[in-house]
């Protein structure tokens, strides 16, 4: 088994990672509605752009699971992947 250590192989995980996050956070706090209803719900809110940046926490974790074992390569396709969801989180704040 080849170990990635690949610009896009980190990117697709920071894109991905996010969204584990944001249901972790919907299991803790808002289990007794649908994943559907709780998105519509911070949409209606105005609390989108916090949930996703509160979600951003799994891209730390896999950032520090990734330097623990020395993948420079795709640590940077995670930083970028969160540069990423930091532009939509502006774009989410301002517009």
């Amino acid at each position: 088994m080849t170990q990635k250590n690949h610009f896009l192989a980190g990117f697709a995980g920071g894109l991905f990672a996010p969204f584990i996050g944001f249901y972790l956070y919907y299991l803790s706090f808002f289990r007794q509605m649908s994943v559907t209803d709780f998105f519509f719900a911070l949409q209606n809110n105005n609390t989108l752009a916090a949930a996703i940046s509160l979600s951003l926490l799994a891209n730390l974790a896999l950032f520090f699971i990734l330097d623990r074992f020395r993948k420079l390569r795709a640590e940077q396709g995670v930083i970028a992947a969160t540069f990423l969801y930091g532009f939509y989180i502006m774009y989410l704040k301002f517009f």
